[in-house]
């Protein structure tokens, strides 16, 4: 049953019993759900650039999937609802920004095939030929069984328009006590192309940091204006930590150890048994490649990683080399939208001495990292294990909202990706 909430608390994290969801600084309470807990590799691709993706050029699509551990057949629905930039849901009807009907039932689907654990694989594209979109925007992509008020799971997607161009630099913190930490995110709009008559009031700007809402920069204004520009050369108010590259593993052949999995066995199902990992907030920073914490599914045991890739219970370690009583531990990433619940909390071991939790993910390669939640002071803490460093390689989106004074909603009219590497 999916669990709701009816009020936000702007802090990162709230405790719901004994079950952590997904929050954020924005005030829908319809995005923090929990996701059916049938339901398992929920994937968000562009099909256009044909990568995992929650954005999309307006005209373009996205190929949304997942599998359902039940391993019958049931009828999926799905609907979208337009957003403003803060994720309230806009006070417009369907049709202002939906050319057919914002209901489809999910039609595509596959019995898996010669795997130990079974399910059933359901696809779908949106936008089709049965939902065109209109505007660019945030979006809500919620999908259900009977109602969609009691979804099995609810996805952010953004959709844009290249109208504002952007011209932006991800650079080490110039804030002297930061320097060590933080990432600087500077960038300029040129909207040559769109008249803009009061910016502070039609142009606010959302960052995020490899794609995930947790830790977003949102409503920024510009701090100067130029010809037919506006610039956001901040010192301190568009920088984010660093952190720390992501640990990762590769399931893609289920009965051979593959990178840092230390060995394998055979229950009813396969697991795979991570490295022990520990903390690395001391140590000096290293250089190494990591997926920003995404993840592909692929799988080299069979042709179609869709309905032939095995699901394996993966099995995470963590020894933080001393105690810390007043926190609870995560494993944190992309492959479950970077949220803190129940499975992916790292219980103690005695026996071992250690922290260590299993998780049931489709073969694939996978980035992770140890998060920690402070409990006591209810406070979100990514980089307590970890550590922050500004030479850290991350991916920035930087999202353009505006809203002239005739308008009712949000429109997204510029976006851009940018990599902040080689930084010293």
């Amino acid at each position: 049953m999916n669990i709701k909430y009816s009020s936000i608390i702007l802090m990162f994290f709230l405790l719901a019993s004994t079950v952590f969801a997904q929050t954020s600084p924005f005030p829908n309470p319809d995005i923090i759900i929990q996701d059916d807990v049938n339901l398992r590799s929920i994937n968000i691709v562009n099909v256009k650039k044909g990568i995992i993706l929650p954005y999309a050029k307006l005209g373009e699509r996205f190929e949304i999937s997942f599998d359902d551990l039940d391993s019958d057949i049931k009828n999926y629905y799905y609907k979208v609802e337009h957003c403003e930039s803060n994720w309230e849901v806009s006070d417009i009807f369907d049709n202002d920004f939906l050319e057919g009907y914002n209901e489809a039932e999910i039609t595509k689907y596959k019995y898996s095939f010669n795997t130990l654990k079974k399910y059933t694989h359901y696809s779908f594209t949106f936008p089709n030929n049965r939902m065109r979109v209109l505007v660019s925007g945030n979006y809500l992509l919620k999908v259900y069984l009977d109602d969609p008020d009691e979804p099995a799971f609810v996805r952010r997607l953004v959709i844009y328009e290249d109208i504002v161009t952007i011209g932006a630099k991800a650079r080490r913190a110039t804030v002297v006590n930061k320097m060590d930490t933080d990432q600087q995110i500077n960038f300029t709009l040129n909207h040559k192309d769109l008249t803009i008559d009061n910016p502070s009031t039609e142009i606010s700007v959302n960052i995020l940091q490899n794609n995930t809402w947790n830790n977003a920069i949102y409503n920024l204004k510009y701090q100067y204006v130029g010809n037919k520009t506006l610039i956001y050369n901040y010192n301190d108010k568009s920088n984010f930590k660093g952190g720390n590259f992501f640990f990762h593993f590769d399931t893609k052949s289920i009965r051979t150890a593959g990178l840092y999995t230390d060995y394998i066995n055979l229950k009813d199902i396969y697991n795979h048994y991570l490295y022990t990992s520990y903390p690395r907030y001391n140590l000096p920073f290293t250089i190494q490649q990591d997926f920003n914490g995404g993840f592909v599914l692929r799988t080299i045991d069979g042709g179609d990683i869709e309905n032939e890739g095995d699901y394996t219970n993966v099995h995470f370690h963590l020894d933080p080399n001393i105690e810390y009583p007043d926190y609870d531990f995560y494993v944190y990433g992309a492959f479950n939208d970077w949220r803190l619940e129940e499975e992916n909390r790292l219980k103690f071991n005695k026996s071992k001495n250690i922290f260590e939790t299993e998780i049931l993910l489709k073969q694939g390669y996978f980035d992770y990292k140890f998060v920690a939640y402070n409990n006591k002071k209810d406070v979100f803490m990514p980089n307590k294990l970890s550590g922050s460093f500004y030479q850290t390689e991350n991916n920035y989106s930087i999202i353009v909202y505006y809203r002239d004074m005739n308008s009712r909603f949000d429109r997204v009219v510029g976006f851009l990706q940018i990599r902040a590497q080689d930084i010293f």
